[in-house]
């Protein structure tokens, strides 16, 4: 019975020195995804049914890993709601998450309805947000409009404008100013 047991316990430790000296299979290397080049791409976020993003770049990468898509060398970033044009985009890449929500390195927006210009972060700040459902996260703002002119920190907003907060605000607001809005609309 001894032999037995001693036997066993023998080849169950030839087994696990076996096992344990084998070479891993070296793993696939994950798909690099699709690329693409001159793109004109359509964006629907679920989150928002009414608005859809029009982008035209000089590039399109898709990580399967993420599910993110990076949108690089932009030329045009467009939002329409309803059907007419709502919002213009303007950033050197935008990255596209799993959610239609769109993640940039800073932008400026220009907001038809209310003639806003919208500089939202600066190179080296934290990432801006674009929430398809909330609007605007930015750590840093600068709004000009024909009436007035705002900086702040720590920036959030609807699409609109119209329900802003912000950190350590400097106002500016000028009234009998007949500017008018340099921000030309136009229609899908």
């Amino acid at each position: 019975m001894v032999r037995a047991a001693v036997a066993a316990l023998a080849a169950i430790v030839l087994l696990s020195l076996y096992l344990t000296h084998r070479p891993l299979p070296t793993p696939q290397a994950p798909s690099q995804g699709v690329r693409l080049e001159n793109v004109a791409l359509t964006l629907y976020p679920e989150q928002d049914p009414k608005a859809r993003w029009e982008f035209e770049a000089e590039r399109v990468e898709q990580d399967p890993a993420t599910r993110e898509a990076r949108v690089s060398g932009l030329r045009s970033g467009q939002r329409f709601v309803e059907g007419k044009l709502d919002l213009r985009l303007y950033a050197p890449e935008v990255t596209i998450d799993r959610a239609d929500n769109l993640r940039l390195p800073y932008a400026r927006v220009e907001i038809l309805k209310g003639c806003y210009t919208v500089h939202l972060g600066q190179m080296g700040e934290p990432p801006v947000i674009i929430d398809q459902r909330e609007g605007f996260r930015a750590p840093s703002v600068y709004i000009t409009a024909p009436s007035l002119e705002v900086r702040g920190k720590d920036f959030k907003s609807d699409f609109g404008i119209e329900n802003p907060s912000w950190r350590d605000p400097i106002e500016k607001f000028f009234s009998g100013r007949e500017q008018p809005c340099p921000i030309q609309g136009g229609s899908s």
